[in-house]
Order: C-alpha cells, then sequence, then structure tokens
C-alpha cells in the first residue's frame, strides 16, 4: 500500500470550525487568508491590486464566496482546441456532477425564483455540498424583472452548459443545515485519521521538487517550516508521482525553484535550468469593479443592516441556528443572483468590437520578456477568445448582486495576460504579482461596455420603482473616455480567479502541462489546481477546479 503524503504549503491551519467559516453570513476570520499585492498596473494608474490566496487545509474554498457555478460549454470546448483531448465540455460535466451533491430548491423558493429543480446536468452523491440559500432580501424580484424589461433573460438551469443570462446561483452549501461545503470538509475531514496511508503536513513552505537529472524523474519535495529560523528542512522521498496543487498563485514558484521554468529568469538567479518552460507566464484573472446605488424607496430588509443594525443581525443569527433559516444563509458581503452577459448583449456593435480586437498586435501586450512560444500560443488564444465574444452563449460580463449599495461588476473573458515570477531564491519570499491589466485595449472597451449596460439595468422601471440613484462613480462621469479614465482609477486586477499560470496546452504554443497534466520533461510530476486551466471560464472557478482534480484522479489512477 502506497502512502499519500500532502504537504500543505501555504498556512499553518486546519480550520477550527469557528462560525465564520461553517455559517455562510458570519465573516471569515482573516487567519485563514494570507494576501499578496501585485507590482503597479500601468492600467489601473499605478495602483497596485491584491492577490488572494487561502492560508489554512482546503485552500479558497474555505474563504471564499461560495459561488458554485459552471461556465458555458464553449469555454470548456476552447481547452481542448489548445491541444488538450479529453477536456471538453462533455469531457468534464461527469467530473462536475461526480464533486458534488445537489439537492434542488424547496418548492416555495422555485416558485419565486427562476431556478430548475432538473438533476440531470447534476450529481447526487459526491463529496460538495451543492444547493441554494434559501433566503432572499425582498429587492432581489427587482432585479431578475430590471434585468427581463431590458432584454436580458433569466436563466433557470445555468449549470448544463449556457450559463448566461439572469439566474440565482448554485453555493458550496450543505442543504441540510445550510453551512459551507469546503474541500476540507467534504474531502480531508471525512476521512482524517482513518487512513493509515494518508498524511497530512501544516505549517510548511516546499523548498523545490528534487529532479534526477540522469533520469529527469521527480524523486523527493524538500520542505521546511514557515517559521523556522533555519533553512534546514526535511524531505519525502517520492515512490511513484509528485502532484503539485499548491493553487495558481504558489505553484509557479516552487516549479521555477526547482529548476523548471524560464531559463534567462533561472540563470539571472543562479538556478540550473533542468527544463526550459514558461511557467508563470499565462497568468489572468477577471478584473473587476465596483459601482453605488443609493434607494429612495428600498424594500427592507437590506444586507446593509448585518453591519449597521447590531439587534437585527443578532435576531438573524439567532434564527439562523435554530432554523437553518434567513439572511445568514447568504455568504458575507456577497449573494447568490447574478446576470452573466454575452458582448452580443452589452453592444449592437460586436462585430466591429471583435474586429478592432484581433487588429491589436499580440505582441504589445504579453508581459516583457515572455517566451517566443507564447506569441504563438497567444495567437491560439486570441482567436478563441475572440470566438467566443462572438457568440451568443457565452458571457464577457457579470452584475453580481446581494442586494445593498455596493454592485460588482466582473470582466469575465480578458485578453491580457500577466505573470508569477520568482525574484529570490527564498522559498518564503513572496514571487511578483503582474496582472498586465488592461494591457490589451478591448479589456478596457469591455469595461466601460460593462458600467452602461449596468446602469441601463439600474435605470430600468423596476429598478426605479426602489428609486435606484448611482452614487459612484457618479452620473456626472459620462463619454467612453471619460467612464475608461474613472475605470482606471478604481478598478482592480482580480475577481479572486487566478488562474493559467502553468498552463496546459501544446509546449509549442507555451505550454507547461500535457492533456495527462504531466509537466513536461519531467517524469512522475503532475499539476493538479487551477494554474493549468489556459483559458478562464467565465463563471467564478471554485466548481470547475473540483471538477480538474476529480479527471486528474482518474488520470493518475488510470496510470497506476
Amino acid at each position: 500500500m502506497s502512502a499519500f503524503v500532502h504537504i500543505k504549503t501555504e498556512g499553518n491551519n486546519r480550520d477550527s470550525q469557528d462560525p465564520g467559516i461553517l455559517v455562510p453570513g458570519v465573516p471569515v476570520p482573516e487567519k485563514y487568508s494570507r494576501n499578496y499585492q501585485s507590482v503597479p498596473q500601468a492600467g489601473l494608474n499605478g495602483r497596485t491590486s491584491p492577490v488572494y490566496s487561502g492560508a489554512v487545509v482546503g485552500g479558497g474554498t474555505v474563504v471564499n464566496g461560495m459561488f458554485f457555478n459552471r461556465g458555458s460549454a464553449g469555454d470548456y470546448d476552447a481547452w481542448a482546441k489548445l491541444g488538450n483531448p479529453g477536456w471538453t465540455w462533455k469531457d468534464l460535466l461527469p467530473y462536475f456532477k461526480k464533486s458534488e451533491t445537489f439537492t434542488p430548491p424547496k418548492a416555495d423558493l422555485a416558485a419565486k425564483y427562476p431556478i430548475s429543480s432538473d438533476l440531470a446536468p447534476h450529481g447526487t452523491t459526491g463529496p460538495v455540498g451543492s444547493s441554494f440559500s434559501n433566503y432572499q432580501y425582498p429587492i432581489m424580484p427587482h432585479f431578475f424583472r430590471g434585468w427581463n424589461s431590458i432584454g436580458i433573460l433569466s436563466n433557470s438551469q445555468p449549470n448544463a452548459g449556457d450559463a448566461t443570462g439572469a439566474f440565482y446561483s448554485t453555493l458550496s452549501l450543505t442543504a441540510k443545515n445550510q453551512s459551507r461545503s469546503s474541500a476540507s470538509a467534504a474531502y480531508y475531514r471525512p476521512i482524517a485519521g482513518k487512513k493509515e496511508n494518508f498524511h497530512l503536513i501544516t505549517g510548511q513552505s516546499v523548498n523545490m521538487i528534487n529532479i534526477d537529472k540522469k533520469t529527469m524523474s521527480a524523486t523527493s519535495v524538500a520542505f521546511i517550516s514557515r517559521n523556522a529560523t533555519s533553512k534546514t528542512g526535511s524531505q519525502v522521498k517520492a515512490s511513484r508521482e509528485v502532484i503539485l496543487a499548491a493553487g495558481a498563485v504558489h505553484s509557479p514558484q516552487i516549479l521555477q525553484l526547482s529548476g523548471i521554468g524560464p531559463k534567462k529568469l533561472l540563470s539571472g538567479l543562479g538556478i540550473k535550468t533542468l527544463v526550459d518552460l514558461p511557467v508563470g507566464y499565462n497568468f489572468h484573472d477577471q478584473p473587476s469593479m465596483f459601482m453605488s446605488f443609493n434607494y429612495t424607496h428600498y424594500p427592507y430588509p437590506s444586507p446593509d443592516w448585518l453591519d449597521t443594525n447590531k439587534t437585527w443581525a443578532a435576531d438573524q443569527l439567532a434564527i439562523y441556528y435554530k432554523n437553518r433559516t434567513g439572511p445568514f444563509t447568504i455568504t458575507y458581503r456577497s449573494g447568490s443572483i447574478v446576470a452573466f452577459l454575452p458582448l452580443q448583449n452589452i453592444t449592437s456593435d460586436y462585430e466591429a468590437f471583435i474586429s478592432r480586437a484581433w487588429n491589436v498586435s499580440p505582441g504589445s501586450f504579453l508581459p516583457k520578456g515572455a517566451p517566443s512560444p507564447l506569441l504563438t500560443g497567444y495567437k491560439v488564444q486570441r482567436d478563441l477568445i475572440l470566438d467566443l465574444y462572438a457568440s451568443p452563449r457565452a458571457t464577457v460580463q457579470e452584475v453580481a448582486f446581494g442586494g445593498g449599495n455596493t454592485v460588482p461588476i466582473a470582466m469575465l473573458k480578458p485578453l491580457s495576460r500577466g505573470s508569477i515570477l520568482i525574484n529570490s531564491t527564498d522559498p518564503l519570499a513572496a514571487p511578483v504579482f503582474d496582472y498586465n491589466t488592461f494591457a490589451h485595449p478591448a479589456d478596457l472597451d469591455i469595461a466601460v461596455l460593462a458600467l452602461k449596460k449596468t446602469r441601463a439595468f439600474m435605470a430600468s422601471a423596476p429598478m426605479q420603482e426602489v428609486g435606484a440613484l448611482e452614487s459612484f462613480p457618479g452620473a456626472q462621469v459620462q463619454g467612453d473616455e471619460a467612464i475608461a479614465r474613472s475605470i482606471r482609477t478604481f478598478a482592480t486586477s482580480t475577481w479572486a480567479h487566478p488562474v493559467g499560470s502553468r498552463a496546459m496546452m501544446k509546449k509549442e504554443f507555451g505550454g507547461v502541462v500535457d492533456p495527462q497534466l504531466k509537466v513536461y520533461g519531467v517524469k512522475g510530476l503532475r499539476v493538479v489546481d487551477a494554474s493549468i486551466m489556459p483559458l478562464i471560464p467565465a463563471t467564478h472557478t471554485s466548481s470547475t477546479v473540483y471538477a480538474v482534480a476529480e479527471k486528474a484522479a482518474d488520470l493518475i489512477k488510470a496510470a497506476q
């Protein structure tokens, strides 16, 4: 019997089952996050942006906003077109289903909101709970009516390959007790202490993966305590394979420190290059921005009361613990009501828009020093992304609505690409994060269109029934150029969905792993996390990571 040793590279904590871990509406304790900052972004007038990372067993699934939706079919079919047979939507759907236990909505919720009880695209026996918050604020019907009134349809089943329109999203939520279902709760805790061949080591930082230079095989993993004063550490030998799953934020650093990465970068730091691969490039996330609105006829209660009305909040928390109902079933400062819009929904001039985007020279917005294969691969990526822009079944804008004053907007399919590169051989030193936000002009153009579309929604008759009035950036900001200038002052580079930094693509396209998730040029080394996604799907990425991991498990077992 082989042993499986999991070294948790980020954070010292198993969660303590705090209320903020279990109760959706309670803030997650800060100790479970370790966040970084990007370099100043030229596209954001020199401002930096956060780089989010979970510092707890279960990673981002313990601290995220709990959205458990999927992209449209075309998002995943594009992966296959980058040289990845077996990674289409149809190939991944069984793994989406395998990862979840879906619970349909209660009858009263389904009667009030557009929610399908169809089980066909869902799993019912998987580890992760997938269900719906059983409460919504009184303003929420206005959201659906508002979008419907300006031509955006409601979508009762966004998880079957068409993730467009206004919908009530599934969350990673255990239906029975309306609590967060994290990777720790779903996969780790049920087997903790019960499997003799499973060992979890926390509070460590992986120095490097040791590679036998003669056989080019991964032989062991070296690690040190995150709190150690000495750099002397320990090793775990690999009898079969090393599986690297440190996330899109951390995995590139480990490979680069191991001698797998861009030769010019590694040589400059005195690291012997074992395999010259563009590790750390193709990094991207979904830029986001936050508008604010006031309401003159708001149908209270409001989610803002959780912060401003302590008596009401305490009463609602007591109701949650007694009945598992009420506003604490909704993720803190988030929600589950969204609209996902194709380019065709935000501009009638979409064909000319796509033509302009295609004519931009790719070399002008890739990171400086990007290895040459990336340009070849990026041209293929660009064409696939622009094909999705032309589709009525692929989205570019998300508007999330929790019912409060703040209205987040995400740009889901950016063309810009950034990098995650080490500048030190110290494994405890953070790498250099560069989103390269708005490097491609089409990304900022979509942000302008997205803001204008959100204004149109807020100006709709149903939203005017509640007296919606823009307070930020303010109705005085008019005209595309003025809006673009304003967006550069308040947008951020991230929607907390970092991907792509060790992309699954053909090697000649700048890929790092093959369709079996094996690192090119190294035996016995695979990557299983969001960094392998060559193109970000137009969705929150949590459920996609689970599907990737479930598929990876089958690939690994088949190779034994």
